[in-house]
């Protein structure tokens, strides 16, 4: 069910692309032998049935994303919703233990910590489980049993910048900017490619068990992307006064400077990183901007159109104008 090869990559942990062959299980219908994620090699073999085949259960949310795309952001938002705006536990405990990391386990295989495991020991009555995992490598079930998926778009330039520096920091990259750029859109770094990540979640985005928004609705309008997930899982309408706190807890200035809603330390506990590494940079959209060199820009703007072109779309369609 699962194919890989090996790639040549300047990540500093070897990496294979992984393939999995006709999952007609996803609703879409396309050449999946097209479909290759670049994923640690650790993830072949036992590793990936183990995830294809996890349980899950009717009460289940997934929050899936492509890294560095606001998942952190939309986690905390999720589960405040599910547990009734429980500000209490939220400020006490990381959101890697209130909401776990399916695949932890492969991208820190010296962490310690099983990520199915953990998941398959949590006993909240509605389980909140992050992956970064393509459509086609996330768990059967999730697409058999119609399980709840939010998937988090953020316009490519900034998951660049942001994923560059956070490759940094945990010591997985030791090139310049350049080289990133041009890994990125060869597809080269952790669960890439990302356009294919982004587009067959983005064309499924009106399937009935899927919620699809974007890093920048949710900066523009995050009321609305509040009042709109609330009622996507089937969560109460919240008073003024409730919304207003909740909007409060979830700026990013109040996230990043508090001790659990920024995991920086919890990291540094858990893996290797650079002295000044921050999970938390800048939190605003456009930030490739004084980042990224106009050659930079040029580079990912024409990949990003020669992609889309093939769909029929451009990039403001999925993420308006930014």
């Amino acid at each position: 069910m699962y194919v890989s090869r090996p790639l040549d990559s300047l990540v500093t942990k070897p990496v294979v692309q992984v393939q999995c062959t006709g999952p007609d299980w996803v609703p879409l219908k396309q050449d999946w032998s097209q479909r290759w994620c670049t994923l640690p090699d650790g993830y072949i073999g036992d590793y990936a049935e183990r995830i294809g085949a996890f349980e899950t259960r009717e009460s289940d949310v997934f929050v899936v994303t492509f890294m560095k795309s606001g998942t952190t952001w939309m986690q905390e938002l999720a589960w405040l919703l599910l547990n009734d705006l429980d500000f209490e536990r939220a400020k006490s405990e990381y959101p890697f233990y209130r909401s776990p990391f399916l695949e932890y386990s492969v991208t820190n295989p010296d962490g310690g910590i099983d990520g199915i495991d953990k998941c398959n020991e949590m006993t909240d009555s509605s389980r909140l489980i992050k992956s970064h995992l393509p459509a086609q490598l996330l768990p059967r079930q999730i697409w058999k049993q119609s399980r709840k998926i939010i998937y988090v778009a953020r316009n490519p330039k900034d998951v660049v910048v942001s994923s560059y520096h956070q490759m940094i920091g945990l010591l997985r990259w030791e090139a310049g900017l350049d080289e990133f750029v041009d890994h990125f859109i060869g597809d080269k770094i952790f669960y890439a490619s990302y356009w294919e990540h982004i587009i067959d979640f983005y064309r499924m985005r009106n399937e009935k068990n899927v919620f699809f928004v974007t890093y920048e609705e949710m900066s523009r309008d995050l009321e609305d992307v509040v009042k709109r997930l609330s009622r996507f899982l089937d969560c109460k309408d919240l008073s003024g006064s409730e919304m207003e706190k909740l909007l409060n807890f979830l700026s990013f200035e109040n996230l990043k400077g508090s001790k659990f809603g920024n995991p920086t330390s919890n990291i540094k506990k858990l893996r290797k990183t650079t002295n000044d590494f921050n999970f938390m940079r800048r939190g605003i959209v456009g930030s490739y901007k004084d980042e990224l060199s106009p050659e930079q820009q040029d580079k990912i703007d024409k990949w990003t159109q020669s992609y889309l072109k093939e769909y029929g779309i451009q990039e403001s369609d999925i993420f308006g104008s930014f």
